[in-house]
């Protein structure tokens, strides 16, 4: 289990779908790094409970169903998840920080210690540069400890990393100011996980609207809002999308049985014309042809010849 987080991930269209996310612990702080390579989804299910998350987002991204400015960081509270969204590839790069820093570094305090209430918001930064300044120390440590794992072995390297971290985090909180989430958020962020739960949970099985909105929690049109806001799509549309990447999968990693008519019905799927269409629109291809390059679908038996004579 990666420590604190679950994704899921959906992209909005194309053939492929490429993500990647490192996650690092040292020293009282922790840093992660997720990346995606197209427009895409990404619901993160609850994490550590108790840390802040702190997170900064590539331009064109939104969090929570609102967009994020370059100068903005959004917050987590212990033990929420949240949505993002973007419109293109995009990275969010993120940290959290241990109590124990504080003692020692009581600049950190504002707005990332102990005095601010754990609550879900944003903090504006003073400057843009502040966070380029971030992202960029962000990506050098993560680039290397890619390439010299052997850095963390040692006391006087790890003891360097730790504080040009601290150092970039410190920049990001000086005259900056916070805005608090309302608190519906919270809660829409809990339907929105429950929802994702739902769809998880029953993705090779037929649900009505009336069933899933029994299972999240949530009134239809409660649901739809939510929904519509953190993914762009409506419950019943964002449920296709996901069972259209599902088929893809099944189509991609075939045994010797699976047949387009089998997946599409398995997945819910009964007018194989329409399913046809839409997968072609969302991924540029028919689902014959997958599975075709996949080299799946029931053989041809052959011809057992007994011997003459």
């Amino acid at each position: 289990m990666i420590p604190g987080a679950s994704f899921q991930w959906v992209a909005d269209s194309g053939p492929s779908f490429g993500a990647l996310y490192r996650h690092l612990v040292l020293d009282g702080m922790i840093l992660s790094h997720l990346e995606v390579d197209q427009a895409s989804t990404v619901t993160v299910g609850k994490r550590l409970p108790g840390f802040s998350i702190w997170h900064l987002f590539s331009p064109l991204c939104a969090a929570n169903g609102h967009d994020i400015g370059a100068d903005e960081l959004a917050m987590v509270r212990p033990g929420e998840g949240g949505t993002m969204r973007s419109v293109g590839a995009a990275h969010v790069r993120s940290f959290a920080l241990e109590p124990s820093l504080f003692a020692e570094a009581p600049e950190l305090d504002m707005p990332f210690g102990p005095s601010m209430a754990p609550r879900a918001g944003r903090w504006r930064a003073g400057s843009v540069a502040a966070g380029m300044r971030f992202a960029a120390q962000h990506e050098t440590v993560m680039q290397q400890l890619d390439q010299r794992p052997e850095l963390l072995k040692t006391p006087t390297t790890r003891i360097a990393l730790r504080n040009a971290i601290l150092e970039a985090v410190t920049g990001l909180g000086e005259a900056g100011n916070f805005r608090a989430d309302r608190a519906a958020v919270g809660r829409h962020t809990r339907i929105m996980l429950r929802f994702e739960e739902v769809v998880e949970d029953a993705s090779d099985e037929p649900m009505s609207m009336v069933e899933i909105c029994r299972r999240a929690g949530a009134s239809r049109r409660l649901l739809e809002a939510v929904v519509q806001a953190r993914t762009g799509k409506p419950p019943w549309e964002y449920l296709r999308w996901r069972r259209l990447w599902r088929a893809r999968s099944l189509l991609s990693r075939p045994d010797a049985q699976t047949t387009v008519t089998s997946v599409a019905f398995r997945l819910g799927f009964w007018h194989l014309g329409r399913f046809a269409a839409a997968y072609a629109a969302t991924f540029g291809e028919r689902p014959s042809r997958t599975l075709a390059r996949a080299g799946g679908g029931p053989r041809a038996r052959r011809p057992n010849y007994a011997p003459n004579g």
